[in-house]
């Protein structure tokens, strides 16, 4: 005798449903998290606060941009593009991000690390994000 369990459609529609719904509460969290690193950065030539990605764990290691010799005089506009830049990225990675169970976000500009040793973003984010 052999058993078996039949899923019915509507239990799929129930679970299908759920996943959409968690989904969409990851993606609000971590574009609220990029958003909010982004906000707080600190913007000289733009490549730090350009340099933030949101990347599925374990897969490729994030966007760098290359610092530049002149200021910037336009700081609100390079935190609106790095924005969008984090939005894409988790529009783009949403699906596998779930999949392989979290998320990274990062920072790979040249002088990250001293910019971070400076203004402390990482632990910022960490504070807000617990």
């Amino acid at each position: 005798m052999v058993t078996q369990v039949t899923i019915s459609p509507s239990f799929q529609k129930k679970m299908s449903k759920l996943e959409e719904l968690v989904g969409n509460e990851v993606d609000e969290k971590l574009l609220s998290l990029a958003l909010y690193a982004v906000e707080i950065s600190p913007v000289w030539s733009g490549a730090f606060v350009e340099s933030w990605s949101v990347r599925p764990i374990g897969s490729s290691a994030g966007r760098s941009r290359k610092s530049r010799q002149d200021k910037t005089s336009d700081v609100q506009g390079k935190k609106e593009e790095a924005k969008g830049l984090v939005a894409s990225d988790v529009t783009k990675y949403s699906e596998q991000i779930l999949k392989d169970g979290g998320a990274v976000l990062s920072n790979r500009s040249p002088h990250a690390k001293k910019v971070d040793l400076k203004y402390a973003t990482v632990a910022r984010v960490r504070d807000r994000f617990r």
